[in-house]
C-alpha cells in the first residue's frame, strides 16, 4: 500500500514524538539514557518453571490488593491504582499465566481482576471521567487504550466463557473501530481522531488486528476477521519494513494530505506486530503470515538490545515505555510456541535470566535488566515486563 507523499523522519532527531499511551502528550525531548552497564549481562543461572512462579508471586505480593468488585494492581508499592492500560496489560500477564498452565487459581484471578476494573471503568471504554468528586468527563480515551482492554477482555470471556466479557470487548471494538477508521493516509485507525493530535500509530494498529481476530474467534463472525486482514495489510504496507523486520511508530500529518513517517522501533511495537501476524496465521493458515513476524521477531533480537538483553525503551520510572518489553514478551513467545520454532528459546531463556538476577530482596526487577533494581519505590507496570519474560520457562502446552 502506498503512503501519499512520505517524508521519513530520522529517527535520531532531537525531539522524538512517541506514540504514547494513556492520553499524555506524544511530543518530549529526547531522554537521556541511564549508564549502561559495562562487562558480560549477569544472568541467572539454572531456571526452572518454579521461578517464573516465584516472579509471579512477588510481583503479587507486592501489587496486588482487593478493591471494589474484585481486585486491582497498585500503581505502586505505596499503594494507589494502575492506570487504564497497564492494568489491561497486567491482566494478560495473569491471563497468559492460566494459558500457559491451566491453574484454576490464576483463572479465578482474571475473573477479580476484570471485575475489579469493569467496577472502577465500567463497561463503556470510550470516555474518561475523573475519580475525584463529580466525576467529571475529561474527553475521548485514546483508542490504544480502548484496544488493549479489549483483548483483555475477550481473553477473559475464552479463559472463562463469561458472555459478560464477550459482550464488552464487542461494543467497545464496534464503537472504536466506527470513529476510527478512516482512508486518510491510505487506511488504518486514529490515535485520537482526525483532529486531536492526528497520527495513526502501530500502538493503536496492532493491537486493533489482535482484538479483532479474537471477536471473530469468540463469535464465530468472519466480519471481524475481514477487518483484521484489511487493517493488517494497511500496517504491512505504512508501518512495517519487510526487507528489515522493523515496525514504524507512527505516521502523522504535517499538512495534510502530506504524511510523516516516524521510523523509531519499540519493543512493544515489534510485539504487537508479531502478535497481529500469529493470529491472522492461526485463523486463516496463510504462512506469509509468519514469515513478517519472524522478520519482526529478528529486527528485535539483533536491534534494540543490549549485549543481547532487551533495551530498556525509556529511561525514567514510571512511563508508558516501563513495560514494553512484556508485551514484546508475551506476543513473541506465543508467536514462537505457536509455530514450533525452538531457535529464540536460548534468547528467551537468557532474557528471563537477565530480569531474574536483578530481582531485589522483595523479587521485584524494574524495566532495566542490565542493573541491580533498588528497593525504595517502584511501579507496578515497570515491574511486570519481567514476570512476562519469565514466562518462558513455563510449560509449553496451552
Amino acid at each position: 500500500m502506498v503512503v501519499p507523499a512520505v517524508v521519513l523522519a530520522l529517527s535520531t532527531a532531537v525531539l522524538l514524538t512517541v506514540s504514547a499511551c494513556g492520553g499524555q502528550s506524544a511530543t518530549r525531548a529526547a531522554v537521556t539514557p541511564p549508564p549502561v552497564a559495562t562487562g558480560p549481562p549477569v544472568v541467572a543461572r539454572g531456571l526452572t518453571a518454579n521461578d517464573a512462579r516465584a516472579s509471579l508471586k512477588s510481583f503479587e505480593r507486592a501489587f496486588l490488593a482487593a478493591a471494589p468488585g474484585g481486585r486491582f494492581y497498585r500503581l505502586d508499592t505505596s499503594g494507589g491504582y494502575a492506570d487504564f492500560w497497564k492494568e489491561a496489560e497486567m491482566i494478560e500477564t495473569v491471563e497468559d499465566y492460566y494459558g500457559y498452565t491451566g491453574n484454576a487459581v490464576y483463572k479465578a484471578e482474571v475473573v477479580a481482576l476484570t471485575n475489579g476494573f469493569t467496577a472502577r471503568y465500567g463497561t463503556d471504554w470510550m470516555k474518561k471521567y475523573s475519580f475525584k468528586t463529580g466525576h467529571r468527563y475529561l474527553g475521548l480515551r485514546a483508542n490504544d487504550d480502548v484496544m488493549w482492554m479489549i483483548i483483555a477482555s475477550a481473553r477473559a470471556y475464552e479463559i472463562t466463557g463469561d458472555v459478560r466479557y464477550r459482550a464488552m470487548a464487542k461494543t467497545n471494538f464496534d464503537r472504536a473501530w466506527a470513529r476510527a477508521w478512516s482512508t486518510d493516509m491510505g487506511g488504518g485507525l486514529w490515535w485520537r481522531s482526525a483532529h486531536d493530535r492526528p497520527q495513526k500509530n502501530a500502538t493503536t494498529n496492532a493491537p486493533a488486528v489482535i482484538a479483532a481476530c479474537e471477536l471473530s474467534k469468540a463469535l464465530g463472525d468472519k466480519a471481524y476477521l475481514t477487518k483484521a486482514e484489511r487493517l493488517y495489510a494497511w500496517i504491512r504496507g505504512a508501518l512495517f519494513n519487510a526487507r528489515t523486520g522493523q515496525v514504524y511508530d507512527h505516521l502523522s500529518w504535517t499538512t495534510a494530505p502530506s504524511v510523516k513517517v516516524y521510523p523509531t522501533p519499540y519493543t512493544y511495537n515489534q510485539g504487537t506486530f508479531i502478535g497481529a501476524a500469529d493470529r491472522l496465521g492461526q485463523l486463516t493458515g496463510a504462512q506469509s503470515y509468519a514469515r513478517d513476524a519472524r522478520r519482526a521477531l529478528a529486527y528485535t533480537r539483533t536491534h534494540l538490545t543490549r549485549r543481547g538483553i532487551l533495551q530498556s525503551d525509556g529511561g525514567l520510572a514510571n512511563q508508558d515505555t516501563g513495560g514494553f518489553k512484556g508485551i514484546f514478551a508475551r506476543w513473541a513467545v506465543r508467536f514462537t510456541r505457536d509455530q514450533h520454532i525452538v531457535a529464540f528459546d536460548p534468547w528467551f531463556r537468557r532474557n528471563a535470566g537477565a530480569a531474574w538476577a536483578r530481582r531485589n530482596a522483595r523479587g521485584l526487577t524494574g524495566q532495566d535488566w542490565t542493573v541491580p533494581t533498588g528497593s525504595g519505590l517502584l511501579y507496578s507496570w515497570d515491574c511486570s515486563a519481567a514476570v512476562a519474560m519469565l514466562e518462558t520457562l513455563l510449560p509449553k502446552g496451552r
